[in-house]
């Protein structure tokens, strides 16, 4: 009787074929080199004076938030006497407010509040029927 050997399969290391290619991987992201997107070109108009006192607009001021916080204080004039409103609260003060002060919303934002913030407050505007809003240099 004859002894049969069986034979053995051949088999492949994935090893060094999957460290080529974490090589190849490595030495195309440090080789590549990445041209920065440009953003929306704007076309901002020229800085204006403050609307004269004798016209009436609303200001809100929204000031930076504290330490750890994500929403700035905002200060509201032209409703009435220049008050602390809450995002909350801000459609009722804009909704009431004399017609003539509904002519215009200046928003003056400080350098670290958050667009968010102000496009929410440009929302809230909006929706109580105020369509001029501006913007003005915090100092």
């Amino acid at each position: 009787m004859q002894h049969l050997r069986k034979r053995k399969l051949p088999t492949l290391s994935m090893a060094p074929m999957i460290n080529c290619v974490f090589l190849l991987l490595i030495f195309f992201m440090v080789s590549t080199t990445f041209a920065p997107v440009p953003g929306l070109p704007v076309q901002l108009p020229p800085p204006q004076c403050f609307p004269p006192p004798d016209q009436k607009v609303i200001v809100v001021r929204i000031a930076n938030p504290a330490p750890g916080e994500t929403e700035g204080t905002i200060l509201m004039s032209g409703t009435g006497p220049e008050a602390i409103v809450r995002t909350g609260e801000m459609f009722n003060h804009l909704l009431n407010a004399p017609e003539a002060s509904k002519i215009r919303l200046t928003i003056m934002a400080e350098r670290d509040v958050f667009h968010e913030q102000v496009v929410r407050v440009m929302d809230i505007a909006m929706r109580a029927g105020i369509d001029n809003i501006g913007f003005a240099i915090v100092r």
